[in-house]
């Protein structure tokens, strides 16, 4: 099957718009509304932190999502982008403790991600493909 894509801009008003491609192609897919709403949760994280610090907000700077069935058992999301190159799986797992004794907000995305995908690749942008790729995948179980 080929992939199906959504083209977005660094906008955060974007995200809706993200969600609800995921969660329609999630729900043909066959996953429960709870798996439907982590799937999409994973997928707005990465997004977000896409458009908010690799994108800046820039509205003129577009990004893909691209959906496809590998297998019948293995949803596929990759998301595309122009952004500087930042592999999310180099984040360190945050320390609860220490990040309630700061009372700091955020920083949770790539954790998030991690928790709910079954697996997550990051592929940097190359001569070969001009755009970082970051891969997820869900399994239906």
């Amino acid at each position: 099957m080929h992939p199906e894509r959504l083209a977005a801009i660094g906008d955060t008003t974007e995200l809706e718009r993200i969600r609800q491609f995921v969660e329609v192609k999630a729900r043909s897919f066959g996953f429960s509304e709870q798996g439907i709403h982590k799937i999409a949760l994973a997928v707005d994280e990465a997004c977000s932190n896409l458009i908010r610090h690799s994108y800046q907000s820039d509205t003129s700077r577009e990004f893909y999502i691209d959906i496809a069935e590998q297998d019948p058992k293995a949803f596929v999301i990759e998301i595309s982008d122009t952004g500087t190159a930042f592999d999310p799986l180099t984040v360190p797992a945050p320390n609860l403790r220490e990040y309630a004794a700061q009372h700091r907000k955020g920083g949770f995305g790539v954790h998030i991600i991690r928790m709910v995908m079954d697996a997550v690749e990051y592929l940097p942008a190359d001569p070969a493909h001009p755009f970082n790729r970051l891969k997820l995948v869900k399994h239906l179980s």
